[in-house]
């Protein structure tokens, strides 16, 4: 599916820097590009600048790892009236607040929701 930049609904990039997901304010550089990977049944892994991948553990946090977790690091890119959503296999989403701070939520909402660029 290729490379891509998810800006969040307060204009923070997802980041992927020290094994953590964070976002940057703003701007976009390598930390915030990541590779998506279409693995079949409208499911895609994302994969890092440092060729390691966004996950969700049990405890619904996001996570880098640094191999394929399998369900962990596989999502759904849910397109809604031109913005996506990144979906988990616990079916919590991705989310950055109006402080750049990430989370998970099991409710779809303006912090869920990403412009998606490609890059």
């Amino acid at each position: 599916m290729g490379n891509r930049a998810f800006k969040s609904h307060h204009g923070h990039f997802l980041s992927a820097e020290d094994c953590k997901v964070k976002t940057h304010h703003g701007h976009h550089d390598h930390h915030t590009h990541f590779h998506v990977e279409n693995h079949g049944h409208h499911k895609v892994a994302i994969r890092t600048h440092a060729n390691k991948y966004v996950s969700i553990n049990d405890n619904n946090d996001v996570y880098i790892s640094h191999h394929f977790h399998g369900e962990h690091s596989l999502f759904h890119l849910e397109h809604h009236g031109g913005k996506v959503s990144i979906k988990g296999h616990n079916h919590y989403y991705i989310a950055a607040d109006q402080h750049g701070s990430i989370y998970t939520t099991h409710h779809h909402h303006h912090d869920a929701t990403f412009e998606e660029f490609i890059v």
